[in-house]
Order: structure tokens, then sequence, then C-alpha cells
């Protein structure tokens, strides 16, 4: 069975079980590797990292074995191995039975979602027939109404070999009926090794979770925020030229260092995911009671910050409940919705219990009806794309935001983005969304939200009546509303087409709205321009804010004349005529056309002027795009070097 890329179908096989109770042992008999790579790991005889080793079943039928810590010091690590596991070999020794581990680590696989698996009885070389036959009707009894229930239960030992081969077989006929992950879809891979290679540099590995990588994309770091190329993509220790989804892969990057990535942040498409530190979830309890604002160990794939559980239906949780909660982090993750977790105690890191991530970009809220009305909506959308994003924008309250049809893709509702397309385009043929640029509203939003839009640009030009405009981007900061800019842009391009509001020099205004000039702005501006005229075409900004205290409106007739370019505001501070500056333009481009490069002493000596005119004037012109730096040398950018004088 193979993928489209021709490669046998990737497979990842969790191990769990008690200490010491044969995990790495087993995966050694299977595969011939050993999974245990720390030498403190051999010496100690257990696991204490992620070990990974791989197996060719046949039949194109491959498997990555995650090898994972089975003392409770290590759940942390644990918890990360099983995170996204297609099957689990769970191993229980025939000398020992049921042991705390394997409950703890039976509950960490419901937890996160695990639906398959083998369970192997090991060391069975240490038992007779009749003390074996005991530990089957044990298990029986433990599985009971777990996802193992009916799973095939295997005797094997690894010292003699009995049964390797019979666990081989079931766990090839078990990989076989677990359905293939989605193909497509954004690129996606939770961290759990970082190492530095002579040579190379940094190299981060995972198994992809979505999507597909090559050698030269651009990837995004999160919750580091860092964008990074791939040099070079390896998997079971070969160059491939692309991972797909399910697949073990290292990728060499650049553009990190290795000890800026721990394990537990994540790999993405540029832009796929955000970091978050609060989330909405539904919490199943296994060990009880919690309390409202219980501090938390919070591990989520790879991941793990301490956090702050805020139940938003209950003053106390008991074992066995299930309860809606706000998880408040001290430390950003990344997260998608549906996306299951643990939660520890974290000073015993005793397993409490586990959920599911229903809002990864939650509002602050406290205990209240619509809340738990709300969740409930999300957390009964699960699986049912339309009915998600018809829960997101018809929300009674909460959330004011956006959605962009890539971010509903990625990190929100983890569907395919021709999927997300169809079903918005019917959500705005019905009305129930309205679009602007790339960003989506509820319809219910969008008149309140060009309201407030016609609001910010009326109370900015009230509280400033010789203001020209409002920018978009001082519009878009009053709107308290999650908009992008682009968003923002096309809703004032609407209101603009409405007539509501007038594009005029970059920004917007009230329709046939002009600056108001009183007697008392006339006064300040003739006293101004008298000013100006008499003196030197360049002073200092403070020179001139000196002058204008003595009238009323004098702060305000100089931002006034700087908008209208009756003064230019040059860098530096320094404020000069609008002749002075085109004089001096005229006579740099003469001069450079003549002498090719000219430095600020030079200009300052040649013109009589200070160091901070020349300088103020010379920056002037590069930020006009006039001339082009070389270090301290100042020359014609190449429009200027084949314009005609003149």
């Amino acid at each position: 069975m193979a993928n489209e890329t021709g490669q046998a179908r990737a497979y990842t096989i969790g191990t769990a079980g008690h200490v010491d109770h044969g995990k790495s042992a087993l995966v050694l008999a299977l595969t011939g590797e050993d999974p245990d790579r720390l030498p403190e790991e051999k010496e100690r005889g257990m696991t204490i990292d992620l070990g990974f080793v791989h197996a060719d079943f046949g039949d194109g039928v491959a498997a990555t074995f995650v090898d994972v810590p089975g003392h409770e010091r290590f759940i942390k690590t644990t918890v990360a191995g099983e995170a996204g596991i297609d099957l689990v070999l769970f191993v229980v020794a025939a000398d020992e039975g049921v042991m705390p581990q394997t409950r703890e680590h039976l509950a960490i696989l419901r937890h996160l979602g695990v639906k398959s698996g083998v369970v192997a009885i090991t060391k069975v070389d240490l038992v007779d027939d009749e003390w074996l036959a005991l530990v089957r009707e044990e298990l029986a009894t433990f599985f009971a109404g777990s996802f193992l229930e009916e799973a095939p239960v295997v005797a094997v030992s690894s010292v003699t070999g009995a049964g390797v081969e019979d666990v081989r077989s079931a766990l090839k006929e078990a990989l076989l009926r677990v359905p293939p992950r989605p193909p497509g879809g954004p690129f996606r891979m939770a961290i759990d090794r970082v190492f530095s290679m002579r040579g190379f540099g940094t190299v981060v590995a995972g198994t992809v979770a979505s999507g597909e990588v090559r050698p030269r994309d651009e990837l995004e770091i999160q919750p580091l925020g860092r964008r990074v190329r791939v040099r070079g993509v390896q998997s079971r220790h070969k160059a491939v030229d692309v991972a797909t989804v399910g697949m073990r892969a290292a990728l060499n990057v650049v553009g990190v260092e290795q000890d800026e990535v721990p394990r537990g942040y994540e790999l993405a498409a540029p832009g796929l995911l955000e970091p978050t530190r609060r989330l909405d979830s539904k919490l199943n309890l296994d060990v009880g009671p919690l309390r409202h604002r219980s501090r938390v160990r919070f591990n989520k794939g790879t991941a793990e910050a301490l956090g702050r559980l805020m139940l938003l239906d209950a003053d106390v949780a008991e074992a066995g409940e299930s309860h809606y909660a706000q998880v408040i982090l001290e430390e950003p993750i990344v997260a998608i919705r549906y996306e299951p977790f643990v939660i520890r105690d974290p000073s015993t890191l005793r397993l409490l219990g586990g959920g599911k991530i229903l809002d990864p970009f939650p509002t602050p809220h406290r205990r209240q009806p619509w809340v738990a009305e709300e969740l409930a909506k999300l957390e009964a959308a699960e699986g049912v794309p339309a009915a998600l994003l018809r829960a997101l924008f018809t929300r009674a309250r909460g959330a004011k935001r956006s959605y962009r049809a890539a971010e509903l893709t990625g990190a929100l509702t983890a569907v395919t983005d021709k999927e997300v397309i169809r079903l918005l385009r019917e959500l705005a043929a019905e009305g129930v969304i309205t679009r602007f640029d790339l960003d989506y509203v509820p319809s219910k939003d969008a008149a309140a939200l060009k309201e407030a839009a016609v609001d910010a640009v009326r109370g900015a030009l009230s509280r400033d009546p010789l203001r020209e405009a409002v920018t978009r981007d001082e519009v878009r900061a009053k709107l308290r509303y999650d908009l992008s800019a682009g968003g923002c842009a096309a809703l004032l391009e609407e209101l603009a087409a409405e007539g509501r509001l007038e594009a005029h020099g970059g920004g917007y205004r009230l329709p046939g709205s002009a600056p108001a000039l009183t007697s008392a702005h006339r006064e300040a501006l003739a006293a101004l321009d008298d000013f100006v005229r008499g003196g030197p075409p360049m002073r200092g900004r403070e020179e001139l804010e000196r002058y204008l205290d003595q009238y009323a409106e004098g702060a305000t007739i100089l931002k006034f004349a700087l908008a209208r370019g009756m003064l230019v505001m040059l860098p530096e501070r320094v404020v000069a005529t609008p002749a002075f500056v085109d004089e001096k333009k005229t006579e740099l481009l003469e001069y450079l056309r003549e002498h090719g490069t000219v430095r600020a002493a030079e200009y300052k000596d040649i013109y009589d002027l200070s160091r901070k005119q020349a300088t103020a004037l010379l920056d002037y012109f590069y930020e006009q795009g006039i001339t082009v730096r070389e270090g301290g040398t100042h020359r014609l950018s190449p429009r200027y070097v084949n314009e005609a004088p003149g």
C-alpha cells in the first residue's frame, strides 16, 4: 500500500506501559534497532527520552516506532510521544500485570483520542501458563469499555523470541485497518527533537501532521515567530524530495539556532499558526476534586506550559465529571480547534484529566450561561465544518473578530481550503456573513462596523477642525474589532462608494467637509507666514513652536501648515520653506551630475550650512528617493542619473 509519492504509506506506532515492562526490548526485537539512544538510558536500563526506530512490515506498510518512557517522572515526554500516533503497542509485563503507569498511560491515550492498538503481554518466559491465563483475565477486565477492548492480545518474550512474529503480524493487520490521514492542506509539524549537525546547522524533527514539505520551502516556527528556509529533508535516515503527512521527517533549517527551538514548538506554513495563551476547552476529569482557578500543567502535542484552569460551569470539578473550562497559560503555545490535551498536577505530576480545545483564541469571559451555550455549539460541530463555521459566525456574544479563509483552513477548523471557500460562499449567499477584502465578518456586525468607521472619522475631525482627513490606520484602531488592514481598507472603500465617506489625500473625511479656519486660526497663520518670510528659510521646529505659543491656535496651525505643504518637515526636526527645499534639490542634482558623489561634510561647506541643516537636507533627499547612500557618501539614484537636468 503506497501513497501518492510512490512511497510505502507512513504510519506511527507509539509504545505505552509501565516502567520496565519491556517496551524498548520489544521494539528492539521487532526492528533490530535499539530505541534507547542516550548513554544514561542504556546505563539505567530505562527510556528517558523519546526513541525512534523504523520498521518495514512488507506489502507497502512501514512504520516508525515512538518508544516512550514508562516512569511517572517522564509523563510529559510520554504525552509528546503519543500525540498524533496511528496505533499504540500497549505493553504489560506478565510477571507484574497492571501497574500505576499502565493505568495512567491508558488514560493519556484515551484523552489524546487514540483509536487503535495491539496489546503485548511481555516477559512470558518468566511465568507459567496458569499465571499467564490470570494476566489475560486481568487485562480483559482492565481494557473493558476502552478502545483496546477488542484489540488483539499477543504473548511475547523479547528474550527467547517467542511471539515476536505474532506481534509483528498483529501490528501489520491493525495498521491496514487504520484510516488514512487526509492528504493536502497547509504544512504543519510539531517538533519533538532538535539537534545540530556540523556543517549543516539546526535540524528539527517530528511527524508531519498535515501537508508536505520540500527543500527550499519557507516555513515559520511558532510561537517563536521566526521564518526559516528548509535546506534539506530526510526521512528514515535518507534524503527525500518531499515528506508528506504521517511521515517522520528531519528538516535542516536555515535561520534559527538549536537553542532557540525547544521541544513543543511547531513548524508550519507561514501565517498558519498564531501563538495563544488562552484556550476554551471541554475538560474530562480523572482525579478530583479540582477547584476553579487551580494551577495545572498543560500538555498538548509536544508542548507543555503551566497555567490556571478557570471552570466555566462549576466551582469544583469532581473525578469522572466533564466541564467547560478556560485555560490561561503562562507561556504561549500554538493550537488548533479540537486538538486533544491532558492536564497534570504541577507539583506531583499526577495525571488529572484531559480534553479537547474548542476555541484557541477566546476572549476573556466569566461564568455565564451564554458562555456554556456557545461552547456547546462548538463542541457539537466537531467533524461538521458547515456547522462549525455557522457557529463561529452566528455567536450571540463573544469575540469581536473577522476570519480569513486561510486561517479557517488551518488553525481554526483543520479542513481543506477548497471546502472552506465553498462553505463561506454558501454563508455569504445566505446573508450570514459579509466580506471585506479577505476578511469575513458576521453580517450582524457589518452594519455596526460601518457606523463605527464613520463615527471614527467624524470624531477625529471634530477634535481637530483643521485636519484634512483621517488615515485608515487611525480608523482601524478605533473600531475595537479584529479586522485586518486590508479588510479595513475595503470597508472604507465601500463606505466611500455609498457616499458616506470621501477619500481625500490618502485618508478619508465626511463628504464635502473641509478644514474651517476661525479668526484665531487666521491670525496665527498670518503671524507664522510673516515670521517665516522674515527669517532664514530653515529653522528648528522648536523655534516655530515657541514663537506660536503666544497665539491661541498656534500648535494647531503649525500642523495645518505642514499638512497643507506650506512648510516642509525635514529629518532632525528641521522645518523649511518649499521654495528653499526645491532650490536645494536643484543645486544637489546639478552638483552630483557633475561630481558624482558628495559627503555631508563637503555639502555643509559648499552651501554654508550647519551640520544639522546639511544632515537634514541630505536625509530628506534620500527619503524622497533622489539619492542613494554608500557608507557616508551620497550619489544620485538611477532614475535621476538619466533624467534631463531642470
